[in-house]
């Protein structure tokens, strides 16, 4: 399950990360609870076939990765397997699951990086954190000319993190203490955009040091890129305030989500991965375009990229959003993208907004739709119960947790059917998986 090694010892249930069905291990048992353990991995004896090495030389020391030590193929395996179980747990039966899909790459796929920073040995350090700790791991040294030192992203975010700390490094700045709530640099934060990279500094104050070395620094990448000061003075371990400064380049970078071009601040929420997210997003616009559906409502729209995506294979569509600052760059896209005739950005509750909205729809005998895609704890159960009193011919759920999937299923199973459960890697070498579940009126 997730990556993890399950044992019983006496009885009880002890999870091991890093290790693998079948395989034989010395373990050193660190927490006991009422129900379970867990254990670290001290030696494999006997490693199972599907053990591979690692690309990355610290991925048993660093926290970011689950999986970089099984066979791809395996983890797709074990990905589909554990949605397989989290709906029969819920649901009390089996649920067909497709194969998982992805399109191809393993590494290198993150379009965004959030490194925080520490001092070791009198220097700047940038890493992940070691699991289950606040301790950081740096990164090491560069395995493949086409990928940063952590094989999850590219080489142009690595360009502008060495640049960042060449520039720490020569201004002698220190990093954030979160004990004393001490010291000036918290995060660096890279995102790329088409072409271009967003460079956040994260720091402890009001102001970023030597703006222009860092500027030249930047520049002599060779790399397009936009700079930003986030002033997070707060002991939390939120990592961007909503201060956000532009220092240098466009407040906001454009991206191109299956040929909608949305502007892209770097507080805005995308999706990590471009190439599995349009995969998704076009999958959904099909399953509309197929099902006939006049009218679709896209709940949790956040600023309306999926939104304007669906415009493409609806007579009208309606979003809705809670985030007033949402709403607004939600309507800002929809006159950009010619569908302010077609698209309503709806600003309020889904579990307040849908219901006299599907009766508005049901009055003009329109078949409709509804789009799910809410965050890891999933769908306000309250939504849930306003989607059963609209009643839509289809819903289109998008996850990224299979727990709170599955619990959600469980709460629409009286009236909805499930069609088809399809898993996207969303994040290859780590245990997340994102699925889209297609659901009938029954």
């Amino acid at each position: 399950m997730e990556g993890e090694g399950v044992a019983r010892v006496d009885g009880m249930v002890v999870f091991v990360p890093l290790c693998m069905q079948g395989e034989k291990v010395r373990v050193m048992v660190r927490e006991v609870n009422k129900k379970f353990a867990r254990a670290t991995v001290i030696k494999v004896l006997e490693a199972s076939g599907d053990r591979v090495y690692p690309l990355c030389p610290i991925f048993y020391r660093c926290g970011c990765c689950d999986m970089q030590h099984i066979r791809y193929d395996k983890q797709k395996e074990i990905k589909r397997a554990n949605v397989k179980a989290c709906l029969y747990k819920a649901l009390g039966r089996d649920v067909e699951v497709d194969e998982v899909r992805g399109d191809g790459a393993i590494f290198g796929y993150r379009n965004k990086i959030q490194v925080p920073l520490a001092m070791q040995g009198g220097k700047v350090v940038a890493g992940y954190y070691k699991g289950n700790t606040h301790t950081v791991v740096p990164f090491g040294e560069r395995v493949r000319d086409d990928l940063g030192a952590c094989v999850m992203y590219e080489r142009g975010m690595q360009d502008m993190l060495d640049a960042f700390l060449g520039y720490a490094q020569e201004l002698g700045l220190d990093c954030y203490d979160e004990r004393t709530g001490k010291g000036f640099l918290r995060h660096f934060v890279a995102r790329r955009v088409g072409d271009k990279y967003a460079v956040v500094v994260v720091g402890n104050g009001k102001k970023l040091p030597a703006e222009k070395k860092l500027i030249s620094a930047l520049t002599d990448t060779g790399r397009k890129f936009s700079l930003y000061f986030n002033s997070n003075t707060k002991k939390t371990n939120v990592i961007m305030s909503p201060e956000l400064k532009t220092i240098y380049g466009e407040e906001r970078l454009e991206a191109n989500v299956c040929g909608v071009r949305a502007k892209v601040s770097p507080l805005s929420f995308m999706q990590i991965n471009d190439g599995v997210r349009d995969m998704i997003y076009t999958a959904v616009a099909e399953v509309v375009k197929e099902d006939g559906a006049d009218v679709v409502v896209d709940a949790y729209s956040g600023a309306g990229v999926l939104t304007n995506v669906l415009a493409k294979s609806a007579g009208e569509v309606y979003g809705i959003e809670i985030v007033p600052e949402a709403v607004a760059d939600a309507d800002e896209l929809t006159a950009a993208c010619g569908n302010t005739g077609k698209v309503r950005n709806v600003c309020g509750d889904c579990a307040r907004e849908l219901p006299p909205l599907a009766e508005k729809l049901r009055e003009r005998g329109e078949r409709f739709a509804v789009v799910l895609d809410p965050p890891r704890k999933g769908c306000d159960e309250r939504v849930l119960e306003a989607i059963k009193a609209a009643s839509p011919d289809l819903v289109c759920y998008v996850s990224c947790n299979p727990a709170t999937l599955a619990r959600d299923l469980a709460r629409l199973d009286a009236r909805y059917e499930i069609k088809s459960v399809t898993p996207y890697d969303m994040f290859p070498q780590t245990k997340h998986v994102e699925t889209l579940v297609l659901l009938s009126k029954k």
